[in-house]
């Protein structure tokens, strides 16, 4: 995969939903939907990862406040999702536990485009088996009408083993079918496969996932979800980090990723790279944020001029300064344009605003 220079790429418009608040140190992975033709953000926040003080906080037409889930442990990982048969409706996911091993996945919606959410409930009640439902990215709902959210479990033991797997609703969201993403282990350098993307391909839908074998890994089912083909690896580099991606229009799909192939590798810069093939080999499109380009210009680049980047994960979640961090992003369609939110040096979350004709013409 070529990398052009940074700047002869396309750059979206930013903008911090926000950064440096005194309440949260640390922030992370985001989540956008548009409710009421208005982005709709939500994200973790705390002293850092893992921590007891961990909250899901949404920014909307109230301005920015936490969900209240009535539990006093880490929360993780929300995901909002348009509900595709009731229009005005925004679901947010959640993940809640001590350990990541320990996840609890809790659901609730929205029916004013944000400004009040229901009481969250479990998704799957009582079930421990460490987290279900859509784990970073939004369930895609296929032309039957059934829910396929991509998941993954993780498992901290020696060595770890991280899951792949889909979880299927066929009436809409009430109940949920786990099926498997096989992974050939023997040929695997690490702990696998985690946080699928899905888009609608040709050949049906298609998991592209993050690694811990320096590329993304993708599969395909032939049966709309039920079954998946066994996970290969692809041309898009992937530094064991979060990537999200989605069909564009024209049928090209977009990802939004970190070109990087180390393992626990740099999150900077964070692009956009298309595929022509149904997500086998890519290109790189865009840059979201190179860590040179000011969002805001009273913002300061450096988190602490002392501080190292540098990532150490375990199962109470990565521990790390944030310096010279654009990761995480979610990106979905807001009518001509790719709506991208990150995490920024995990002191803020910004919103991206990409114009598809920049990624159509390349």
């Amino acid at each position: 995969m070529s990398h052009p220079e940074a700047t002869a790429l396309p750059a979206p418009t930013r903008s911090f939903v926000t950064v440096d608040d005194p309440r949260r140190r640390q922030c992370h992975a985001s989540t956008v939907a548009v409710a009421e033709g208005a982005p709709v953000v939500a994200w973790f926040a705390g002293t850092r990862e893992g921590t007891p003080d961990n909250r899901i906080w949404l920014s909307g037409p109230n301005g920015i406040h936490p969900l209240d889930t009535g539990r006093d442990v880490a929360h993780w990982n929300p995901v909002l999702a348009p509900d595709p048969s009731e229009a005005g409706v925004v679901w947010l996911f959640a993940k809640a536990g001590p350990r990541i091993s320990q996840w609890v996945t809790l659901v609730t919606r929205t029916r004013d485009g944000g400004a009040t959410w229901e009481p969250p409930r479990e998704l799957v009640q009582g079930d421990r088996s460490g987290g279900r439902g859509p784990v970073k990215n939004p369930p895609l709902v296929t032309p039957e009408g059934v829910w396929l959210a991509p998941a993954s479990v993780e498992h901290w033991s020696e060595p770890p083993c991280w899951e792949p797997f889909v979880d299927i609703s066929a009436d809409g969201g009430t109940t949920w079918l786990r099926t498997p993403i096989p992974v050939d282990r023997s040929a695997l350098r690490g702990a696998g496969h985690i946080q699928p993307s899905l888009w609608l391909g040709p050949d049906g839908p298609v998991a592209l996932m993050r690694s811990t074998e320096g590329r993304a890994y993708r599969a395909v089912s032939g049966d709309g979800g039920r079954h998946w083909g066994a996970a290969a690896p692809t041309g898009l580099p992937n530094n064991n980090s979060g990537l999200c991606a989605l069909a564009l229009p024209s049928g090209r799909i977009a990802c939004v990723h970190n070109p990087s192939s180390q393992d626990w590798g740099s999150r900077c810069p964070l692009a956009v790279s298309v595929s022509d093939d149904d997500g086998v080999t890519w290109r790189q499109a865009a840059v979201v944020d190179d860590g040179l380009t000011a969002v805001d210009p009273a913002v300061p680049q450096l988190l602490d001029a002392r501080a190292r980047p540098g990532f150490a994960p375990g199962d109470t979640g990565v521990v790390t300064s944030g310096v010279a961090e654009f990761s995480y992003p979610t990106a979905v369609l807001d009518g001509s344009d790719l709506l991208i939110t990150y995490t920024w040096q995990r002191r803020g979350i910004v919103l991206a605003r990409l114009p598809l004709t920049l990624l159509e013409k390349s």
